[in-house]
């Protein structure tokens, strides 16, 4: 069994408060954790460079860049035993229109419940989940739009709590660069019971550049609610195996993790074809365990 006051903390020690201790206003700390093996690889710079399903979690613009309907699915081994899924679905309607879906849920499993003096006196789960829909387009001269709303809901034993919030998110092309911004889980509180939690208000920028056709870089600045504003940076080469097969292979970085949270150094594999692509990431956190993502991708 899991001792759940760890597990709570998990979430919350992987980015550095703003403050001495934080503020302890924010709900739903899971919000912040990378959606998706090719993102968490690249060191969750994915702002700009996102362009199938997963970039709905990241800049609702970014949908817009996939050519054909997309499902994903993702699957985490989270630390402490804790499960991430991941599901999101894009459709273009026409050549300036797609619409998207997806489905964000951090599942605790059984876990050991304390008294105040620390006995074990059962056990609960816990379950953390955010469903979004929305729709992405051209605005016109190289610069796309999309825009998200999104329910949430959170249980742990007895205790359950809803949510609404947005997303918006633009994304420009211009000769071989991208630049993306976006605004995750603007105006939404959690309340549970007679206190109210704001939601952690996710703000990034990033840009990308293709070099060669088949080497990326990029990087996104990333202000999650009320931690310090991070780096994250990577880099995806492509390798062609035949006209209808590529083998990728990412690395990426991220500042601003606790002291016992690792390096914020991540690494992934991914191989495609026509139809299906499989990604794989590895995420080291120090002390805190390992992380191994896999997503499968059918367009």
């Amino acid at each position: 069994m899991k001792n759940w006051r760890g597990a709570a903390l998990l979430v919350a020690l992987l980015i550095r408060p703003a403050f001495p201790g934080g503020t302890g206003g924010e709900a739903m700390p899971f919000l912040k954790i990378d959606a998706g093996a090719r993102a968490a690889a690249l060191g969750g710079a994915y702002c700009a460079s996102g362009d199938d399903a997963l970039s709905v979690f990241y800049n609702p613009a970014g949908s817009s860049m996939a050519m054909r309907k997309e499902v994903i699915f993702s699957h985490s081994e989270w630390l402490e035993g804790m499960r991430h899924e991941v599901l999101a679905y894009v459709q273009p309607l026409s050549r300036t229109a797609t619409v998207f879906g997806g489905a964000n849920l951090l599942l605790s499993g059984e876990m050991d419940q304390l008294n105040a003096a620390g006995v074990r006196t059962g056990t609960f789960d816990s379950r953390d989940a955010a469903f979004l829909s929305g729709i992405s387009g051209s605005l016109g001269r190289g610069v796309y739009g999309g825009a998200a709303v999104k329910a949430l809901y959170q249980k742990a034993a007895s205790e359950s709590a809803y949510s609404w919030a947005g997303d918006l998110g633009l994304l420009l092309l211009h000769d071989k660069y991208r630049y993306g911004l976006s605004a995750a889980n603007i105006g939404g509180k959690l309340e549970l019971g007679s206190t109210s939690f704001d939601l952690p208000l996710i703000l990034r920028a990033g840009a990308a550049r293709v070099i060669r056709q088949q080497f990326w870089v990029m990087a996104d600045v990333v202000k999650n609610g009320a931690s310090d504003a991070t780096l994250g940076a990577g880099a995806e080469g492509e390798f062609e195996l035949n006209r209808e097969e590529s083998f990728f292979v990412r690395a990426g970085f991220r500042n601003g993790r606790s002291d016992n949270a690792g390096s914020g150094f991540s690494c992934g594999a991914g191989l495609h074809n026509k139809d299906l692509r499989l990604d794989y990431a590895f995420s080291p956190y120090g002390d805190l365990g390992t992380t191994h993502r896999f997503t499968l991708s059918y367009t």
